[in-house]
């Protein structure tokens, strides 16, 4: 009988190393994928970096792109205004002009009628 107890105890003992050495290799494994994940998430994160600074440098591009615009649309609106006051001068010397001319043949229109 004493036998049987110790086989028992023997198979429940084996038993458990078993589950231990099972836990052992599950434990083992989770590891082994946990560090996979974290190698594929450290990829991804360089990758996800790498198309961020790209986006940056493109945007920074883009924004130097506009200044340069609105710089060019300032000169070509001053250009714009200082040719229209070279025309409105123009307009307003010819339009003197003309009304003094105007004038004086109405003058030489007046003395002939005289």
């Amino acid at each position: 009988e004493q036998l049987d107890v110790v086989k028992r105890e023997n198979k429940n003992l084996a038993d458990e190393i078993k589950d231990l050495l099972d836990q052992l290799g599950d434990g083992g494994r989770s590891i082994h994928d946990l560090d996979k994940q974290r190698r594929r998430l450290e990829v991804e994160k360089e990758e996800l970096q790498a198309a961020l600074e790209e986006a940056e440098g493109a945007l920074e591009t883009e924004e130097n792109k506009v200044l340069r615009a609105q710089l060019e649309l300032g000169q070509v609106r001053q250009e714009i205004d200082r040719r229209m006051s070279e025309k409105e001068e123009e307009f307003n010397n010819t339009r003197k002009n003309h009304a003094r001319a105007m004038d004086s043949m109405q003058a030489s229109l007046e003395a002939e009628q005289r």
